[in-house]
């Protein structure tokens, strides 16, 4: 059998393997994609640091951009030679972080000739979480296609986005403004206050800011009184975010929903990362208020969303300008493994903030036999 390069993780904070693969032929309904551009997520620091979700060895990556090179049987919407992003992640033939990822063709969008591979490839994960949450979790009207007088049923109630200035948050809060939510409260670090705004946020505040629980509550107290609040936790850091949002979220009926893993212990702190999955007991939680976690990953047993997140939605909102890509940062090397390595040791430093770290996996130069 054909074989491939893919990058493995072999054992806690053990360095990242490259080995062959073999290259599987699309079964029904599956493209095979060539997978270009990839986007590094803090994810992978929780694999690679903490083993979460890993049976070692194990591939990683769960979204890329590319080129696809086969269809199987029963494939309607793509053809061969389409340029492609997507989120995949149920075995190891999805893995991201390899030259040939081969995969149901329902987890890929086309990227809109307006958009670079390296951009699009920012778009798939985080878009599906903010969507997933705000619809799922949050209970907020998100039809599709929008009708053009769509006004919705909570047009005006508070909704809390805590890190606006992640790509979750980022996406959050474009997504609430083209769906036409007035009453967005954000956090975000200062630097990304004005383009939190532009987004639709109605009020940005310093998450770093001591006095920013107090300065979101005036706000809720002044402007929407005894009125329950939505609450979307984009970092999920038990004492950074979430235990704020405690405090803030205690009206009954109030709604919150943080993404997973909950950081307990930053990727910089010198004993390392540490994570769990348990949002409503890593915060003293008023009685009547909803806690909920996200996992991206559960997103298909929405049947809806299945059939239309990737296919239709992400790339027509990226088409039309209703949500852009992330602002990234490429991360350059001489091999696959130097830049996949250096990727992850840029995560762990705790520097990257208001961007996404992208690097090329398939390069023609360095494997010019996949071209």
């Amino acid at each position: 059998m054909a074989t491939h390069p893919a990058l493995q993780i072999t054992g806690i904070k053990e360095p990242l393997k490259l080995v062959q693969v073999p290259t599987p032929k699309p079964q029904q309904n599956e493209v095979q994609v060539r997978i270009e551009w990839v986007p590094s997520a803090p994810l992978d620091v929780y694999q690679v640091d903490a083993g979460l979700m890993v049976q070692f060895p194990q591939g990683l990556g769960d979204s890329g951009a590319g080129t696809v090179v086969a269809v199987g049987p029963g494939v309607e919407r793509l053809r061969v030679g389409d340029q492609v992003f997507g989120f995949f992640f149920h075995n190891e033939k999805e893995k991201g972080q390899q030259i040939y990822v081969t995969a149901p063709e329902h987890l890929f969008g086309k990227v809109p000739p307006s958009v670079s591979l390296a951009a699009a490839v920012t778009v798939p994960t985080n878009f599906c979480t903010a969507f997933l949450t705000l619809s799922d979790k949050l209970g907020l009207d998100l039809p599709w296609p929008r009708p053009s007088n769509f006004t919705p049923l909570h047009q005006d109630a508070p909704i809390l986005v805590w890190g606006a200035g992640s790509s979750v948050g980022q996406f959050a809060v474009q997504i609430l403004k083209h769906w036409g939510y007035t009453n967005v409260i954000a956090t975000a670090s200062s630097k990304h206050h004005e383009k939190i705004k532009s987004y639709g946020a109605k009020h940005v505040i310093d998450y770093q800011d001591p006095k920013a629980v107090d300065s979101i509550l005036k706000i809720l107290n002044t402007e929407s009184p005894a009125i329950p609040i939505r609450a979307f936790d984009c970092v999920s850091s038990k004492s950074g975010s979430l235990q704020h949002i405690a405090t803030i979220t205690t009206l009954p009926g109030s709604i919150v929903a943080a993404v997973l893993p909950v950081v307990t212990r930053s990727p910089s702190d010198k004993e390392g990362v540490q994570v769990s999955a348990d949002v409503a007991g890593e915060a003293p939680w008023m009685s009547g208020v909803e806690v909920h976690s996200v996992i991206s990953y559960a997103y298909e047993a929405d049947a809806f969303l299945k059939d239309h997140l990737f296919p239709e939605i992400v790339p027509a909102l990226l088409e039309s300008g209703a949500i852009e890509p992330n602002k990234y940062r490429e991360i350059e090397g001489d091999s696959l493994l130097q830049r996949a390595s250096k990727a992850l040791d840029t995560l762990r430093s705790g520097t990257v903030s208001g961007e996404r770290l992208v690097w090329k996996l398939w390069t023609k130069e360095e494997y010019p036999q996949y071209e």
